[in-house]
């Protein structure tokens, strides 16, 4: 019988690059975005909170801060990793138009089964290479997909009649991968950087409705456009996934690689300049509370729209993995903030 550790770790891409890279977003918004509401590019029509982490130096400190804080993280997560040994990890990552063949007719999820894929974990699509460590920017790291695993997985999706896509194919980003897959993958093995464990990756388009995002935001929601996995599709999910492990004589971390709400993930025209923090805490006390179970039922897509939370999808999957067997949470932490996007969140659970 398997056995499967679930964690979360964030996904914000600038936690591996030089502090001062760390409010990178609300830096260009200010200098380039928000075109069509200048006013949010002013300090002065923020709320008083984050004006003051902002401060006179436009976010360094708190960026810095913050980073330390989830390097802390890092480490635990590691630290548990390292503990449970596993033979594959399971990453699920959102993923926007950036790997799917056809990225303008893509499905929900799809399980990534090339046997290796060429990354570069030390830049962002060419752009950002400022890298907390200083490696070379243009350094190709390999990982490798447990091929095992991955038509393991598709095989008993495809046996309880859910959809079994595979993509086969490298995608387009100069990454290798999703830029939120290496994330996870990278901040899971901070201290040591060998990637060597085994990974399936699983693509999940949390947005739906073909929308698009961009530094601002979300395109407008047209709620007649094919959407993505609901709440209770997406619990639904995780437990499958959970039972088809459970089944094996794997030792899988199943890893959701993902934040809470981001302050981009709203339809622009909430002029949102902040992730909703107030919700994610609320939200944060029945998931360290192991009351995730109901998480299938009580998350709507007006919630997620309304609190920019639509990336909370991944976590419904985990969720419904770890309830499936039964895991409760070990550890787990919550960082929120005015000025740098999104809120983060690091799970260690039982492993069983």
């Amino acid at each position: 019988m398997g056995e499967i550790l679930g964690l979360t770790v964030s996904h914000f891409p600038f936690l591996r690059f030089k502090p001062y890279i760390m409010p990178g977003v609300l830096r260009g918004l200010m200098s380039r975005g928000w075109a069509d509401t200048p006013e949010l590019r002013d300090p002065a029509n923020w709320p008083a909170e984050m004006r003051e982490e902002w401060g006179p130096d436009g976010g360094d400190v708190a960026g810095k801060e913050a980073q330390l804080k989830q390097i802390e993280q890092y480490h635990k997560l590691e630290s548990a990793l390292a503990d449970f040994k596993p033979d594959v990890m399971v990453i699920m990552y959102r993923d926007l138009r950036e790997t799917w063949k056809d990225p303008k007719n893509h499905p929900k999820y799809w399980v990534h089964t090339q046997p290796e894929i060429p990354v570069r974990f030390y830049q962002i699509f060419g752009m950002i290479r400022e890298n907390y460590v200083e490696e070379d920017p243009d350094k190709v790291d390999t990982i490798k997909t447990h091929t095992e695993a991955a038509q393991l997985l598709l095989k008993g999706l495809n046996d309880r009649n859910l959809p079994a896509i595979e993509s086969n194919e490298a995608g387009v980003p100069l990454s290798g991968l999703g830029h939120n897959a290496l994330a996870g993958i990278y901040h899971l093995d901070w201290t040591n950087r060998e990637f060597k464990t085994p990974v399936v990756a699983i693509g999940i388009d949390t947005f739906g409705f073909q929308r698009e995002r961009g530094l601002e935001g979300l395109s407008e929601w047209d709620k007649s456009a094919p959407p993505p996995l609901t709440p209770k599709e997406a619990f639904e999910l995780g437990q499958t996934i959970a039972q088809i492990f459970k089944a094996s004589n794997l030792r899988v971390a199943l890893v959701a690689s993902t934040n809470w709400s981001n302050s981009q993930n709203t339809w622009v025209g909430n002029k949102r300049v902040r992730p909703e923090f107030e919700n994610d805490i609320k939200r944060f006390e029945e998931w360290k509370n192991n009351q995730f179970d109901k998480w299938g039922d009580s998350w709507t897509f007006e919630e997620m729209e309304d609190t920019a939370s639509w990336e909370i999808l991944t976590s419904i999957v985990l969720a419904g993995a770890m309830t499936e067997i039964g895991a409760k949470v070990k550890h787990a932490d919550l960082q929120t903030t005015w000025t740098l996007n999104s809120d983060w969140i690091s799970t260690i659970f039982e492993a069983k």
